[in-house]
């Protein structure tokens, strides 16, 4: 690899390099179709950034026959396991077969085979077929590499058991000298690709390096010091696996580490300065959105309370899931011992005390602030009363009551609901045992038909813990960590802040239009569905200490941002009282429900399959071989001199067609439903579907080498092409449904300013205020500005125009829509809440002009080009119109999105935004 420029890390040069190649749209940073079209999940952002930098590290830096030594330093949760599946596939296309996965823990590895082997597995990461070079790929498991395989071949094995194997000589183990050959003198397979996880733990080495050399050659024994164990790791992979230490073959191994924190040590910084090609902290991810938010409850409450506070908090989510008819959410407590010992009694003390559960347990509720420590402040983190008062005023005004808690929880959390971390026949006092049945529990908690509620633990689920139903942990002991000092945090204390990011990981959930991967709320605090996307963190502290200790904990990691706080936003005093405010109208739509949502969709799918071709296999050819040949056009030689037959749906046979189309109506949900066809299509029978105007028309080609006219065709042949057919016709529907549609804009649909705008809104926002920017700005309606960097740009060059405005126009006024004013897409009802809304009024003249302004960042032009598209069809709709009320009259306007180019001059834009803005109003 070339030589980093002065102070630069990799990923910095990397960056530097990728803009120069974005302004000349080059190849290199496009991620190639066979790899997004074989993953069954689109990439988010990130994980498409750290992609490209990989194929501009290829293309710029690495070089043939040398080894390949990256990191992927990404936050917990953000899809690291995903971008792993999509680098197996890069590199087998680049000509490696052999991959081999590792890492510390054993319950992380058996996790991991689901992810990349079980296409049945909820979180299985490929499509099912994966096809490349129009091949069909097949993933292994191995336990030892073959040495000419046709496909991926992936080893699974925990670092210390893949450390003692390779000098381990004897059957069904791959050597050292084996995993060397791979790649030196087999051409079938270019090397090694070593993906290893939670790669923090592969650097006890270089954080001791000194003058003292190091030798790892060694089994690992069960006496062995942690500290030894995980240098040994470090040797045997870098320089035993990856570097070939002992070999001179010719080397394209790949070791490429994931892991979402790098040690705070200056060997290992220097280590990973040239290593590390793409960084995405937990800050980051939580910036974007991706995460539950975090609630600090620090109490001095009782064991018992805190439990029993918990508990409440999920009866209350529980309902809250109810009430918004969200499926399947099961809310998960996990309970967090100092010691196993601990634990255990814990546990005890946990069943006892729900099995004798009753009203009176629940007093301590009504003297909640009398033992918190905080009050409601801006600091979000720890405003635990706010939402303590939210959920007893649910209970006081739905009149619940509290034998209705009790029941739910002596249902939901009886022993059977329950796990601890700790098989029965561990007889280890020191660490955590858990068997197969209980990891396969753990690592499935979202499952349906999974019970499990509450979780009792130590440290076992700090690490390799994928879980997203996780809203409540309970810390049960009552003291100070220990181990601490005043340069350094406690031991335990840095574990809890590990769980709490484990925790974190969101529950995706719908609501309306909004992301269902991605909370939703931010700039509604206020509303109910906000406690599903927070974690609430429960403890003890008496002096306040051990939660400063915490949270000083947690702001290193990112799981606090120490720059957020609550704030209000409203429209300005002086603003209200002006008579524009309180008389001026504002347009808006609705959504409503597509009247025609099935009958376009229908008419489509009936032209895509106005003839289908079904093959009726021959007497010598084997049935699933035709059915593999269903979507080719039948023009291989072996159908050369088949017959093709064709029928019209409408000249079917009734009985058969009747009895297809039951088939398939009787399936749950059925589009083939007759009450939902006779709603949607307006058919009076389903005679009617024979018609010319539905699937008359539509035909079946017969493809056979035996058979010479319709009639003769068997009729479990003409069933089976029937409902074929009818599948392939549902599913095109399915798929083109459009459930709703906007409304027009019109007279009838107005509101004022007071009604829209005149409330205020707490939002959760970067403590950096921009009051001083708005507050002597006459023209801009709100208090307060929080904005993208986008939004910014676009709020200083409607600056830059007011005087023009004001020249022109009687009255100027800009408002931030926070979230509250929304438009719905005339073609699909989609959701749009547009960044601005510019009003303006002519001089000496009643005519008012709303203009609808968003603001979009370059790299989301191509993902939002839908609000684009709305924003042109309301001036196609609208431009010609003026609407009237009373003495007064309304004109809409649309401008196309702005974007800055900030490496252009400042008010250079693209979507003709400027062109557009002087042709309309200067």
């Amino acid at each position: 690899m070339s030589a980093l420029f002065y102070d630069q890390t990799l990923e910095q040069e990397i960056n530097s390099i990728k803009k120069l190649l974005e302004k000349k749209n080059d190849s290199n940073i496009i991620i190639p179709d066979y790899i997004l079209k074989n993953i069954k999940y689109d990439l988010y952002e990130w994980q498409e950034e750290a992609f490209k930098n990989l194929l501009i590290y290829n293309s710029e830096y690495r070089k043939e026959n040398t080894p390949t030594h990256l990191m992927f330093n990404m936050a917990t949760g953000s899809g690291k396991t995903l971008l792993m599946a999509s680098l197996i596939l890069y590199y087998y296309k680049q000509g490696y077969k052999h991959f081999l996965f590792f890492v510390n823990q054993n319950n992380i590895v058996d996790k991991t085979k689901n992810n990349f082997l079980d296409y049945t597995h909820k979180k299985y990461l490929f499509n099912k077929n994966i096809i490349i070079d129009d091949k069909q790929i097949e993933i292994k498991e191995v336990d030892i590499f073959s040495d000419n395989p046709n496909s991926i071949e992936i080893k699974f094995t925990s670092i210390q058991k893949l450390h003692n194997n390779i000098r381990e000589i004897k059957e069904n183990i791959n050597t050292l000298e084996d995993f060397n050959k791979i790649g030196s003198y087999c051409d079938n397979s270019k090397g090694i690709v070593m993906l290893a996880d939670e790669g923090h733990h592969f650097n006890s080495l270089t954080k001791k390096i000194s003058n003292d050399l190091f030798y790892g050659d060694f089994e690992l024994a069960e006496k062995t010091s942690q500290e030894l164990i995980e240098a040994a790791w470090e040797y045997t992979v870098v320089n035993l696996l990856l570097q070939k230490e002992k070999f001179q073959y010719k080397n394209n191994n790949v070791l490429l580490e994931f892991t979402a924190t790098v040690p705070e040590n200056s060997n290992v910084l220097e280590k990973y300065k040239d290593k590390i090609i793409y960084k995405f902290p937990l800050l980051n991810f939580m910036r974007k959105g991706y995460t539950k938010e975090i609630n600090l409850v620090s109490t001095q409450q009782n064991k018992k309370e805190r439990i029993i506070f918990a508990l409440l908090f999920n009866w209350y989510r529980h309902k809250l899931a109810i009430r918004n008819q969200i499926a399947n959410f099961k809310p998960v407590i996990l309970f967090r011992s100092k010691t196993i010992e601990e634990s255990k009694s814990d546990y005890i003390f946990f069943i006892d005390m729900i099995n004798k559960l009753n009203k009176n347990d629940f007093k301590f509720i009504d003297d909640f602030n009398n033992k918190i420590n905080v009050n409601a402040t801006k600091n979000y983190y720890d405003d635990i009363t706010t939402k303590t008062e939210i959920l007893i005023r649910f209970i006081n005004e739905k009149k619940i009551d509290y034998q209705e808690i009790i029941d739910f929880i002596k249902t939901n959390f009886e022993d059977k609901n329950i796990i601890i971390t700790n098989s029965g026949t561990n007889k280890n006092k020191n660490k955590e045992v858990t068997d197969t049945e209980i990891d396969t529990l753990l690592n499935n908690l979202e499952d349906k038909n999974n019970i499990i509620r509450g979780i009792f633990t130590v440290n076992r689920l700090t690490e390799g813990w994928d879980v997203l139903n996780l809203f409540d942990i309970v810390r049960l002991p009552e003291g100070q960590n220990t181990g601490g000092s005043n340069k350094k945090t406690a031991k335990a204390t840095v574990e809890e802040a590990q769980l709490i990011g484990r925790g974190v990981r969101y529950y995706p959930f719908k609501y309306n239009d909004k992301n269902i991967y991605k909370r939703k709320f931010d700039d509604d605090l206020a509303h109910e569905l906000r406690m599903l996307e927070e974690l609430n963190y429960y403890t003890y502290d008496k002096d306040s200490r051990y939660i400063t200790d915490l949270k000083n904990e947690l702001k290193k990691t990112g799981l606090i941002d120490s720059n957020k706080e609550k704030r209000e936003f409203y429209i300005k005093d002086n603003i209200k009282s002006t008579s524009f405010y309180k008389n001026t109208k504002i347009f808006y739509n609705k959504r409503k429900e597509n009247p025609n949502r099935i009958k376009h969709s229908f008419e489509d799918a009936t032209k895509e399959c106005s003839s289908f071709q079904y093959t009726i296999p021959s007497r010598n050819v084997n049935e699933s071989e035709i059915e593999k040949n269903y979507d080719n056009k039948l023009e291989t030689s072996y159908y050369k001199d088949s017959r093709k037959i064709s029928c019209h749906i409408k000249d079917y046979p009734k009985n058969i067609f009747y009895k297809a189309f039951h088939n398939k109506a009787n399936k749950d949900n059925s589009l083939f439903s007759f009450t939902k066809l006779k709603k949607e299509v307006a058919i009076k029978s389903i005679k009617d579907l024979l018609s010319d105007n539905f699937l008359g028309k539509c035909k079946i080609e017969f493809i056979s080498k035996d058979v010479n006219k319709f009639e003769d065709i068997s009729n479990e042949h003409k069933l089976k092409a029937l409902s074929i057919f009818l599948d392939k016709l549902f599913a095109i529907v399915e798929n083109s449904i459009v459930e709703s549609v906007g409304t027009e804009f019109s007279e009838k649909n107005t509101a004022s300013f007071e009604k829209l705008f005149g409330g205020k809104k707490e939002k959760l926002v970067n403590s950096e205020s921009n009051q001083e920017l708005v507050k002597n700005e006459d023209w801009f309606m709100l208090n307060d500005f929080t904005a993208t960097s986008e939004e910014k740009s676009l709020f200083e060059f409607i600056k830059y125009q007011i005087g023009s405005l004001k020249n022109k126009y009687d009255e100027v006024y800009l408002l931030k829509n926070e979230e509250v004013y929304k438009i719905y897409s005339f073609k699909d009802g989609k959701g749009f809440e547009p960044d601005y809304l510019l009003f303006l009024k002519e001089k000496d003249k009643e005519l008012y002009f709303q203009v609808f302004i968003e603001a979009k960042g370059k790299h989301l032009i191509e993902h939002d080009k839908y609000k684009n598209e709305f924003l042109d069809e309301i001036n196609n709709r609208y431009d010609d119109q003026i609407f009237s009320l009373q003495n007064e009259y309304y004109k809409l306007i649309a401008l196309p999105l702005y974007n800055n180019d900030c490496d252009e001059t400042p008010f250079e834009t693209f979507n003709n935004f400027k062109e557009e803005f002087d042709k309309r109003f200067n």
